[in-house]
């Protein structure tokens, strides 16, 4: 018998949780795995040479630095240069001005990490900001470690090459060392999208999870935008190219709910699709537009129709005939602050609640007089988030990557570390340990955050400021104790303190893919006027189903909405019957529409109940239909009891 048998269930989730982020393959992950891993050791050998300090610092800058292609790389380095030069300015005018005087510095540092807190949750360049915040609050632990002004300068100036030596180094191994380029990454993604297409077609393999196949899609609408800005061939070609990302997206969704056996009687008009679809591959291949005239004669037409692949067809034939030289639409100029920026209480709320969880940490280590837990304070704002649920999940994996990394340097400080004599050996030591976190590291966001926080911790209990092998266990037990401190106020703050529910955003979130769902039930699917708007709707239904899909997940994790996240659960399962439902239909249907778009801004008030429908004609109406009357009645006791006794406050 199987030993999972023999585990918890929580248990036998949670491995399979890290089964499936430890297999995934992505476009770009090797790379940058490879990447990460050797500018590690890079980093290890740099610092030790010279005795450049704060080495961990340096490993943090390369783990959130380095990314999944050349120009990410580049763009965040940018940023990162700039947060060092306000992070260094701010440290020298706390110094300047509050020199022998700690009260006078913990005001002006407040100030700037409130400001900071603000600026990361309503600015777009929040990470500049959270960079700030983090050198800021790192930085009062200066004066209060050392006893000579000229000392903390030092280490002052120092941070400047702490933090600007690894990103030079990321960028050179970025551009000239590993060049992942955005367009290479998208053609190959691409092509391993269609080549499942094609598997699905002719009946090889399982279907992908609903989840699975939206988060792929989305991430061929993401390196898009990085080709566009990376790829001058793409860039020249944008809107085929654009067209080309959502009707292979359309493809791949579409047939993998495909049924081969409803193709068996057609095998002629199969291999007619199966020959335009390697044809569209081949041209992908090759980075150059797909341009084909196949017209769909009377008998394939009718084989597609029979088969309920028609719309397929017609939207692989209209990508066909499209000019590559047509012109993109304008592009809508992106805000830099969010609509509700000034207005919104919940921003500033967030921002004094991570302050007042620094000050509380601050107070507590400095009143114990304990200078190695001051990692609490760093913890307060890493796990700062807005929502309640998300704060827990970003905790949780603070608190397990930190654990596991004490964990590792307790093993290897004791068994194996007395052993080194040199350099060499601690690079040997520590290849295998990188390379784990660093594929870690490079997975998803559900899970990345652990190999960073595991590699961090392991560096600063084991070779921060040695300039070789350590040997000391109390660099261990005051990481994890700074840690562990951190996560607790963090957690009793955010949950008393102005606790925000991501409850309500839900619901409106919820309303806006449904809204988003009525526009298609408008469209004529096979328009060649509407070809490009009708797949683009369609892209952003699944882009909406799956964003409630992952904030769903943090509703969970918060008190007292079991009956909240079941009705959202079941509203996310009936829209996405409801777009393959509409997959193929002949013309629009304005009264289904209408009553969707109906239940949708009811649902954004909590009072949603599913609409009468009068029958419908079409097959494809009759689904629909179905599915609007399976939609959940968000006007139940138990539903408004459970919303109230969270507090959600829209954010």
């Amino acid at each position: 018998m199987n030993a999972l048998h023999y585990l918890p269930l929580p248990l036998v989730r949670l491995l399979a949780f890290f089964h499936k982020e430890l297999s995934e393959c992505r476009p770009g992950r090797l790379s940058q795995t490879l990447q990460l891993w050797i500018g590690c050791l890079l980093v290890v050998l740099i610092s030790m040479t010279f005795e450049i300090p704060f080495l961990a610092i340096s490993l943090a800058v390369l783990f959130y630095g380095i990314q999944s292609n050349a120009f990410y790389t580049k763009f965040v380095a940018i940023l990162f240069v700039v947060a060092t030069v306000l992070e260094i300015g701010s440290l020298f005018l706390i110094y300047k001005w509050a020199d022998g005087y700690p009260l006078v510095r913990l005001i002006i540092a407040s100030l700037i990490l409130l400001g900071c807190m603000f600026m990361m949750r309503t600015h777009r360049l929040g990470l500049v900001f959270f960079a700030v915040a983090i050198v800021a609050i790192y930085g009062q632990s200066f004066p209060g470690m050392l006893d000579y002004p000229e000392v903390v300068m030092r280490l002052t100036l120092w941070c400047i090459v702490v933090g600007l030596y690894p990103t030079l180094l990321m960028v050179l191994m970025g551009v000239l060392w590993f060049p992942s380029r955005a367009g290479s990454q998208m053609r190959a993604a691409l092509c391993a999208r269609l080549d499942d297409a094609l598997k699905r077609l002719a009946g090889e393999g399982a279907p992908r999870a609903e989840t699975d196949v939206e988060r792929e899609i989305l991430a061929l609408q993401k390196l898009n935008v990085f080709c566009m800005a990376d790829d001058a061939g793409w860039k020249a070609h944008c809107a085929w190219w654009q067209n080309g990302v959502n009707t292979v997206s359309y493809l791949y969704s579409t047939l993998n709910r495909y049924d081969a056996a409803t193709a068996a009687p057609a095998p002629a008009f199969v291999a007619r699709l199966r020959a335009e679809i390697l044809s569209l591959r081949q041209s992908i291949t090759e980075g150059k537009p797909w341009q084909s005239a196949w017209q769909l004669s009377a008998e394939e037409r009718a084989a597609a129709k029979a088969c309920g692949l028609e719309n397929l067809c017609e939207q692989l034939r209209q990508l066909g005939l499209m000019d590559p030289d047509t012109p993109p639409p304008p592009a809508a100029k992106t805000p830099s602050f969010v609509a509700d920026a000034f207005t919104n209480p919940a921003y500033l709320r967030y921002a004094l609640k991570t302050l007042l969880a620094c000050l509380i940490c601050f107070i507590f280590y400095s009143g114990v007089d304990w200078e190695g837990i001051h990692t609490c304070m760093l913890t307060c704002i890493i796990v700062a988030n807005p929502s309640i649920g998300s704060s827990y999940q970003k905790m949780a994996l603070r608190f397990g990557g930190a654990l596991a990394g004490a964990l590792l340097a307790l093993l290897v400080t004791i068994a194996i570390m007395p052993w080194l004599d040199g350099i060499v050996e601690l690079l040997a030591l520590l290849a295998p340990i990188f390379l784990f976190g660093a594929w870690i590291a490079t997975g998803s966001e559900r899970s990345s955050y652990i190999g960073t926080q595991m590699i961090v911790t392991f560096a600063l209990a084991t070779i921060e400021n040695v300039y070789g092998p350590a040997y000391d266990l109390a660099e261990i037990r005051d990481r994890a104790v700074g840690i562990l401190i951190g996560t607790a106020v963090s957690a009793v703050i955010y949950t008393f303190i102005w606790p925000e529910s991501e409850a309500v955003p839900l619901r409106h979130k919820l309303a806006g893919a449904l809204g988003m769902l009525g526009k298609l039930l408008r469209l004529p699917q096979q328009s060649p006027a509407t070809q490009r708007d009708y797949l683009k709707l369609r892209i952003g239904c699944h882009a909406a189903f799956n964003a409630c899909e992952e904030m769903g997940e943090r509703v969970a994790l918060e008190p007292h909405q079991a009956t909240h996240l079941a009705h959202c659960q079941s509203v996310i399962r009936s829209g996405r019957e409801i777009l393959y439902a509409w997959d193929g239909a002949e013309a629009p249907e304005p009264a289904l529409a209408e009553a969707l778009e109906q239940y949708a801004a009811a649902l954004a008030q909590g009072t949603a109940s599913a609409p009468p429908l009068s029958p419908q004609q079409s097959e494809h109406a009759q689904r629909v239909a179905q599915q609007i009357a399976r939609l959940p009645d968000w006007t139940s006791p138990a539903e408004r009891a459970g919303e109230q006794a969270q507090g959600a406050t829209p954010s």
